[in-house]
């Protein structure tokens, strides 16, 4: 009687812990889609808004994003310390706050200095946000349940991203700089979802029989280092578009709001990508999926750039967007399976995407120098831009070719 009594208790508080965490996870998710919906507004509107308010060129667009890349990996690299030291829980609260206090100001007074400066601090906290709450999704999960965290989780986020954009015109054609006032709104709403997670999140014990062993390890790292390569490339190219394709579709004589619009299909077709890469296991440890987005990234970038009708802009842009979904969904899967989900490899993740922040940027505009001496700017940024595809094609491939043939006892 007294065992099936403790029995009946242990079996009541399983069902109850699943309940909670299930409610728990919830919480991530609606937090990540608010959130998302949130920085959307600001770090993709903000070129849609300089270039219609302001009149911003393809000059101070690009400087603008490049200035927002770097301070983003600033954000990004010491999160973990900042985190160990005073609370993931508390960290992203304060983060929290702070990005909200920064965009009601900018919101006072949004042109020159403190436009220029109120994004850079923006950009900077959000960077170091991010691999907190990438570090609450994933931990506590095997292999498996990782890769179905994450999933959800990038659906999460990705799915607001072109309503954001989409919601960028209009508000800027009906509230102009509301833009940023939404943008705080929607990072106040989102605070509410943090206030019941816990202090720090809880890992996967090391010894746990599904972490992975020394050999998979080893070749989940050579997929890991290829998806990152394509990442950071997709990245690079994702902010010479958000800058430039504001100047391009306005002098094709599209609306703002018809500009976003377009600017939209990138997203879009990331998150069908991740809708679909998290309904199946299929991808896991295959190179040839990522070899194709390696592949396909510049192809569909080069063409939104260089297209001069709408609806094949259109088209790159889905291309592009799920190749980009492909290399960012591998690159945080396998990176969160080998760390057992620290808040340092997010923040490394993070601080790659920053870093692809910068270098397109920097590349476009070092292009742009050439094209002007060639008197074809057009031409000139496409030609900085080469490097940059070829990390993605030589970066996404050289890892899968030079790890051989797998184990196929360890896949």
């Amino acid at each position: 009687m007294t065992h099936k009594t403790e029995s009946s208790k242990v079996s009541e508080s399983n069902f109850l812990s699943l309940k909670i965490g299930m409610s728990y996870f919830s919480r991530l998710i609606v937090f990540s889609s608010i959130a998302s919906f949130a920085t959307a507004l600001v770090q993709r509107g903000v070129f849609f808004y300089t270039r219609e308010a302001l009149a911003f060129g393809e000059t101070q667009n690009l400087l603008l994003a490049l200035g927002m890349g770097i301070v983003y990996v600033v954000g990004a690299f010491p999160s973990h310390r900042v985190s160990e030291r005073f609370g993931e829980r508390r960290v992203l609260l304060g983060l929290l706050i702070i990005q909200t206090g920064v965009l009601v100001a900018i919101s006072q007074r949004p042109q020159g200095w403190l436009l220029a400066v109120g994004s850079l601090c923006f950009s900077c906290l959000n960077g170091m946000m991010w691999p907190i709450v990438e570090s609450y999704v994933s931990a506590g999960q095997t292999p498996v349940g990782a890769s179905r965290a994450i999933g959800k989780f990038n659906v999460a986020w990705s799915l607001p991203l072109p309503l954001g954009v989409w919601s960028s015109g209009l508000i800027i054609e009906h509230l102009a700089a509301g833009l940023f006032l939404c943008g705080a709104g929607g990072l106040a709403l989102a605070m509410a979802f943090v206030l019941p997670l816990q202090a720090a999140p809880r890992h996967l014990a090391e010894d746990h029989p599904e972490r992975p062993g020394t050999e998979r390890l080893r070749w989940l790292g050579a997929l890991m280092v290829s998806s990152r390569s394509s990442m950071v490339a997709g990245y690079a190219m994702l902010f010479v578009l958000a800058p430039l394709l504001p100047v391009l579709l306005s002098r094709l004589g599209y609306t703002v709001v018809a500009q976003t619009a377009l600017a939209g299909c990138l997203d879009a077709g990331r998150a069908a990508t991740f809708g679909l890469m998290q309904g199946t296991q299929i991808w896991h440890s295959r190179r040839s999926i990522l070899a194709l987005a390696a592949v396909l990234l510049p192809i569909g970038f080069l063409l939104a750039l260089s297209a001069g009708r709408g609806e094949v802009i259109a088209l790159a842009l889905v291309v592009f967007g799920a190749s980009h979904g492909v290399s960012y969904y591998a690159s945080l899967y396998y990176a969160m399976v080998i760390s057992n989900a620290a808040v340092k490899s997010g923040g490394m993740h993070e601080s790659l995407i920053g870093s692809g922040f910068v270098l397109g940027p920097t590349a476009a505009l070092a292009g742009r120098l050439l094209g002007n001496l060639w008197h074809q700017v057009s031409l000139g940024i496409l030609a900085g831009m080469i490097p940059i595809v070829a990390l993605s094609v030589v970066g996404g491939l050289s890892p899968l070719l030079r790890a051989g043939q797998p184990d196929r006892n360890v896949l």
